[in-house]
C-alpha cells in the first residue's frame, strides 16, 4: 500500500512539474505605416499621393517555434486573425524555457482554406466574421484584406475606393524566419513590427478598384512580404518598446445601417462600451472588453447620430457615428 502511494505521489509530482513548467507564449504586432503608428482615420502620404483605410485585417497561421537547444513545436490548430488596430494576441502555452526562433505563414494552409467557416465555433479565428473575412465555400478565405481610398486628383483628400482582398491557396506566404533569439521568462513575448505601406509597395492604387481575387495587385502583396521586409523584429524581443500614441476611433460604414467601430484605448485595460442614441437612452452594451478591438454594431437602429464610449478606470472615450438605413 505504501508502495503504491509513493509511486502515485511521484506521478503527481512529475505531473505538478509539467504543469509549472508551461510557459503563456504571445504575439505583439506593432503595426506602422511609412513609419509612423498605424491608426484609421489617418491621410498618410505614399507613393506621391495621400492614402486613408478603413479596413486592415489578416490571417496568420503556421506557426513553429524553435527552443531550448534547437526543439521545435509546432502549432498547427492556431489561427490569428490580425488586425491593424490590435497588438496584443495569444498563441496559448507551451513547455518552453527558452525561446530561440520562430516562423509563421501568411495566409492560410490549403486544408483549413477549403472546409468553410461552418465548421468552426462562433469566436474562432476561423468563423464567420463580420466584416466578412471570406468569399464563402468552395472558394476560401481571404489572406489579407486591405480597403481604403486614395488621393485620385492630386488635392490631397484620399477620394477613390480600392480594396486588396487577396484569396487563393498560391496566396500562402512563407514569412521569413526569425531566428538567434534568447528569450526566457513566464511570459514569452514574440514582438513584431509590421510595415503596412510594404505591402503595397509597386501597386497602383488609383486602379486597383475593388480586387477581391489571386491576381496580380494580390500576388504583389504577397510577394512584398519578404521582398520589403514586412515583418521585422524589435532590437530587444520580450522587452516592452510602446509606440506612443493616444486612443484612436474609427467607424467603418461598409454597412452603413450596420456600422463597425474599430478602437483602440491608450490605457491597456478592461473596458465597458454603452451605445447611447441622441436622446441619451442607452442601447447597447457590452462589459469587460478588450482594450483594442472592433465592436460591431449588431442590432438594428433608427437613422440617426449616436455616441459611444470606452470607460476603464482612467476615464471615458467617446466617439459620434452615424447609422443611415
Amino acid at each position: 500500500m505504501r508502495k503504491g502511494f509513493q509511486i502515485a505521489t511521484l506521478a503527481l509530482g512529475i505531473f505538478s512539474m509539467q504543469v509549472q513548467a508551461q510557459t503563456n507564449i504571445n504575439l505583439k504586432l506593432n503595426h506602422t505605416f511609412e513609419g509612423a503608428y498605424f491608426q484609421y482615420g489617418t491621410v498618410y502620404p505614399f507613393d506621391g499621393t495621400t492614402v486613408e483605410f478603413s479596413r486592415v485585417q489578416y490571417y496568420l497561421s503556421g506557426f513553429e517555434l524553435t527552443h531550448d537547444g534547437g526543439q521545435t513545436i509546432t502549432l498547427p490548430d492556431t489561427y490569428i486573425l490580425a488586425s491593424g488596430n490590435v497588438s496584443d494576441y495569444t498563441l496559448g502555452q507551451e513547455n518552453i524555457t527558452a525561446l530561440e526562433g520562430f516562423s509563421f505563414d501568411l495566409g492560410i494552409d490549403s486544408i483549413r482554406n477549403g472546409m468553410g467557416t461552418s465548421n468552426w465555433p462562433a469566436g474562432h479565428p476561423l468563423a464567420p466574421q463580420l466584416p466578412s473575412m471570406d468569399w464563402s465555400w468552395p472558394d476560401g478565405y481571404f489572406f489579407w484584406t486591405i480597403d481604403g481610398e486614395v488621393d485620385s486628383d492630386n488635392d490631397g483628400i484620399p477620394d477613390q475606393n480600392f480594396q486588396l482582398h487577396g484569396m487563393g491557396n498560391h496566396l500562402l506566404t512563407e514569412v521569413d524566419p526569425f531566428s538567434s533569439l534568447n528569450v526566457t521568462g513566464n511570459e514569452i513575448n514574440m514582438e513584431l513590427f509590421v510595415e503596412i505601406s510594404d505591402w503595397l509597395r509597386d501597386i497602383k492604387l488609383s486602379t486597383v478598384g475593388i480586387a477581391h481575387n489571386g491576381g496580380n495587385e494580390n500576388k504583389k502583396v504577397g510577394e512584398n512580404t519578404n521582398t520589403y521586409g514586412v515583418f521585422t523584429l524589435n532590437s530587444e524581443l520580450g522587452l516592452s518598446n510602446e509606440l506612443p500614441h493616444q486612443s484612436s476611433i474609427y467607424a467603418d460604414y461598409t454597412v452603413p445601417y450596420a456600422p463597425t467601430i474599430y478602437y483602440d484605448i491608450q490605457e491597456k485595460e478592461p473596458l465597458n462600451i454603452a451605445v447611447f442614441n441622441s436622446l441619451g437612452v442607452a442601447v447597447l452594451s457590452a462589459e469587460n472588453q478588450p482594450a483594442s478591438g472592433n465592436f460591431f454594431i449588431r442590432k438594428e437602429l433608427p437613422d440617426g447620430v449616436y455616441l459611444i464610449t470606452f470607460t476603464n478606470k482612467y476615464g471615458t472615450d467617446k466617439f459620434r457615428f452615424v447609422v443611415k438605413n
